[in-house]
């Protein structure tokens, strides 16, 4: 692809962009790039499936290989010469497979330091190491992973690194970190203010370089959002109504608590055994989310139940729907869930379903959309805002009606 080697990307990579389909750079790619290439750090914030990982991942594996082509095969243990951070392990291995299907055309080796290995990483070579901010941790302090040979240091859904509570550990890994022969880069497709003042203090000496593309904190164009006002008492028919009647295809349930997501699993065991589904959230085992996440990818899942776990950078192309079961509690997470549909050009619908219990919810998430600027006004609109000026229900429980189920259309963003 012209676009791509005009930018200092070897053509080695053109049958990889046949594979994917690839027609020409996106957006973000055309920015980040050219800076990534002329080592420039930098602190990237673009909309959900606008194609951020590659505007990493083709310029580092391109330098990677470059760095090869002139020392040679690296023969040191455990140093690698780049580094992807990512929040979650299911978005390590996510991450892990963009690299490896780059690495068939780069002949680079991609490690990955997620939960429990049979085999120790201290004794392996290789170029890319995909890691956690815990693992990596741990594995710097205990010299299983040296920053000697360190170049490209990448923070991947950077705000949600810090949401979780990862500060202290991306402290400990920078403290090992060489300024000056590290580029460091930082990605998101949100970025509160909190994160943004941190990330100008903390990396003052890399005088990090911010890449706002217009679409930062806004949805994608292509999704079509219902809401479904109804109580609360009704969630789990609606439910069974939802996947029987309204919607078909691959989609993603969405629900605020780990055991609301048992109740539903139990609910769907009952009363729909044969919906082709599974769970993830934090409660599960690692290999139990591994294998769920897995199971999605691959298709023999049609629907996946989950928690916020799964709302951040989970990339799969064909999820044509979102049901938030549960409103989030927070516009920066409504994004994010709602960026796991109308990937890569498709098109996709929201549902929501809205209890008078979401009154505050909705207060809370446009105080937070007024405080950030460049967030879109938009993403709450005047039907979430007319769920706070509904009158609460009387403490009589009401009789369950099909017609107090009321369901609204949004027009197109």
């Amino acid at each position: 692809m012209k676009e791509f080697e005009e930018m200092g990307i070897d053509e080695d990579f053109n049958p990889f962009y046949v594979e994917k389909g690839f027609k020409a750079p996106t957006g973000v790619q055309l920015k980040v790039i050219p800076k990534i290439m002329n080592n420039t750090s930098l602190v990237c914030v673009a909309q959900t499936g606008s194609g951020k990982t590659l505007a990493y991942a083709l310029p580092i594996s391109e330098l990677v290989k470059r760095l090869e082509d002139e020392e040679g095969l690296s023969q040191g243990k455990s140093r690698p010469k780049a580094i992807i951070v990512l929040p979650t392990k299911e978005l390590a291995m996510q991450i892990q497979g963009i690299f490896k299907q780059l690495s068939h055309h780069a002949k680079l080796r991609v490690r990955t330091l997620v939960g429990k290995s049979k085999t120790s990483i201290k004794t392996q070579c290789y170029e890319i190491l995909i890691t956690t901010p815990a693992k990596l941790s741990r594995a710097v302090k205990a010299k299983d992973v040296h920053f000697s040979d360190l170049k490209y240091l990448v923070f991947d859904e950077a705000d949600q690194l810090f949401d979780m509570g990862f500060k202290k550990d991306i402290e400990g890994i920078i403290y090992h970190v060489d300024y000056d022969s590290t580029d460091i880069h930082f990605f998101s497709a949100t970025m509160p203010l909190e994160v943004e003042d941190y990330l100008n203090h903390k990396f003052k000496k890399k005088e990090l370089e911010k890449v706002l593309l217009s679409s930062a904190h806004k949805m994608q164009q292509k999704i079509e959002t219902f809401n479904i006002f109804l109580a609360p008492h009704e969630k789990k028919r609606m439910l069974k109504l939802f996947l029987t009647k309204t919607v078909s295809g691959r989609g993603i349930i969405f629900i605020n608590q780990k055991n609301q997501v048992e109740e539903v699993d139990t609910f769907l065991k009952e009363e729909m055994p044969k919906l082709r589904y599974k769970v993830l959230h934090g409660g599960l085992m690692e290999r139990e989310r591994l294998a769920a996440h897995k199971a999605f990818v691959n298709k023999k899942a049609q629907v996946l139940v989950c928690t916020d776990v799964a709302a951040r950078g989970i990339d799969i192309d064909d999820v044509e729907w979102i049901l938030n079961f549960g409103l989030p509690k927070t516009p920066i997470y409504y994004l994010h869930r709602c960026g796991r549909t109308a990937r890569a050009g498709r098109s996709g619908s929201v549902y929501n379903m809205v209890t008078h219990f979401d009154a505050k919810t909705i207060e809370m998430i446009n105080e937070t959309i007024k405080s950030q600027s460049t967030f879109d006004m938009k993403l709450i609109d005047k039907d979430f805002q007319e769920v706070r000026k509904k009158k609460a229900p009387s403490k009589k429980k009401p009789k369950t009606k099909t017609k107090r189920v009321k369901v609204t259309k949004r027009t197109r963003f």
